[in-house]
């Protein structure tokens, strides 16, 4: 057991690894964030080492303290892979921000990458990924779509619609987050950035984040397996928590980075979102609640935001229509988590 390095996070985490036995200079480091996913980590861990023939890595298993036997899971396979696996744990939940903070503060790779603990991986992916950052200087991450999969990892669909592309961080403001935070890899020189995050976050402030500095690459075929309503999704059982957070990503991007378009696109995409997530649950209070915040936070006042938003809502609408038209090669409905 070797302390973790990191004063600054928590003055009781520790490390679970054999320094002696792990390799030394990693190409990826694998950063994953691990809470009540027991019945799931042991696939998203053997799908993180059956990458390994590809590239040297490591994995480090952000343990934050769970009440199920993810701990357990975690400790037999860093003692059974002692060249591979680091377990970062503590005594006490952390919560997400600060398991983060921790594992990536300990992180030795030239790349960085991420899967929770209930998602895994598909072959191939890392070296997809990392050749196209060596080939590409100015790209700072580089994410891959994902299928939809159920608790029992049956297919459900596909996370997004967008095929393959480039997107600065105009770009992402303007349609909001469909990037699979499961299958980013991005290089190790953007950590500093990431750093900055020191309060509570939901993926797509992170993303921002890394767009600061340059362009953000899809590639358009699936090569991560996301699962829907685990029992650790906070999108499935705190989507409250999930709105608010990401209202405050919207409102973290300096506003001299973006022009006034890019931003009131952005809030117009947002109050979509609410728009639906109010229709499903029926909670009209949803909208009550946020549309005046939103338009007070735009650049192009109320009636303009509102024709924005009103023509978001109209793409999406058509965008499903179309999809629920469309079968694919086996004659089935395409199922679309997230479309742009």
């Amino acid at each position: 057991m070797t302390p973790a390095s990191n004063g600054d996070v928590s003055h009781d985490s520790h490390e679970i690894s054999d320094h002696l036995a792990l390799v030394k200079q990693p190409v990826v480091s694998v950063l994953m964030l691990a809470y009540n996913h027991g019945p799931y980590l042991a696939q998203a861990i053997d799908s993180v080492l059956a990458q390994q023939t590809d590239l040297p890595i490591e994995l480090l298993i952000g343990e934050d303290c769970s009440t199920d036997n993810t701990r357990d899971v975690a400790l037999r396979y860093q003692e059974a892979h002692p060249d591979i696996i680091r377990v970062i744990t503590a005594d006490k939940n952390v919560g997400s921000t600060l398991n983060h903070r921790r594992i990536l503060l300990a992180a030795r790779g030239e790349f960085y990458a991420y899967l929770d603990g209930d998602d895994y991986w598909l072959p191939g992916k890392l070296l997809r990924q990392v050749k196209y950052l060596r080939e590409h200087s100015d790209c700072v991450a580089v994410f891959t779509n994902a299928q939809t999969v159920d608790e029992n990892s049956q297919t459900i669909g596909i996370f997004n619609d967008v095929g393959d592309g480039q997107f600065g961080l105009g770009a992402l403001l303007r349609r909001g987050n469909f990037l699979n935070n499961s299958s980013v890899v991005y290089r190790a020189t953007s950590r500093p950035a990431l750093l900055e995050i020191e309060v509570a976050s939901i993926d797509y402030r992170g993303h921002l984040l890394l767009a600061r500095n340059g362009f953000l690459a899809h590639l358009s075929e699936p090569l991560v397996s996301y699962r829907i309503g685990s029992a650790g999704s906070m999108v499935a059982h705190d989507n409250n928590r999930v709105r608010q957070l990401y209202w405050e990503a919207i409102m973290s991007v300096p506003r001299e980075m973006v022009t006034d378009d890019d931003l009131a696109h952005g809030i117009a995409d947002f109050i979509r979102r609410v728009f639906y997530r109010s229709l499903r649950t029926r909670q009209i209070k949803l909208l009550r609640e946020w549309l005046p915040c939103a338009l007070r936070a735009s650049p192009y006042g109320t009636t303009r935001t509102s024709l924005l938003a009103a023509g978001s809502i109209l793409r999406i609408a058509y965008k499903e229509v179309i999809g629920r038209i469309r079968k694919d090669a086996h004659g089935n409905q395409s199922k679309v988590l997230y479309r742009r």
